[in-house]
């Protein structure tokens, strides 16, 4: 039992010092865990280099689910935007993306979460 604790624990501490995972973005509209307060038009994920828009896709998952998008393209700032074509409900939103960024192949995916509260008059 000691032979097997002493063969086990260095894997668990070096697990827990590896560094997190990479990811190309580096700033998103609405901001990761954000709370918006006015109703968001377009999602825009900025990354560290160009991103290849015919191999990259966004899409938005809210609490009635997918919500319609259209028009993804870039602003030749290192970035994929995507306008919102219907009001979004108050509620927890995720942001899914997949991105071929700069010269590197890799197909990169990732998430990035916000929270609609717009108050009613």
């Amino acid at each position: 039992m000691h032979r097997i604790l002493l063969a086990v624990v260095p894997l668990l501490l070096a697990a827990c010092t590896e560094e997190p995972q990479y990811t190309p973005i580096v700033n998103s509209e609405p901001a990761a865990d954000s709370i918006q307060t006015h109703m968001p038009r377009t999602l825009r994920l900025y990354y560290d280099a160009l991103p290849d828009v015919e191999r990259s896709g966004l899409s938005l998952i809210g609490p009635e689910g997918e919500v319609e998008l259209r028009g993804l393209h870039t602003m030749a700032a290192d970035d994929l935007m995507i306008e919102i074509m219907e009001p979004l409900a108050d509620g927890d939103y995720a942001v899914q993306w997949t991105a071929i960024v700069g010269e590197d192949p890799t197909e990169y995916t990732g998430e990035v979460r916000f929270q609609v509260q717009v108050e009613q008059d």
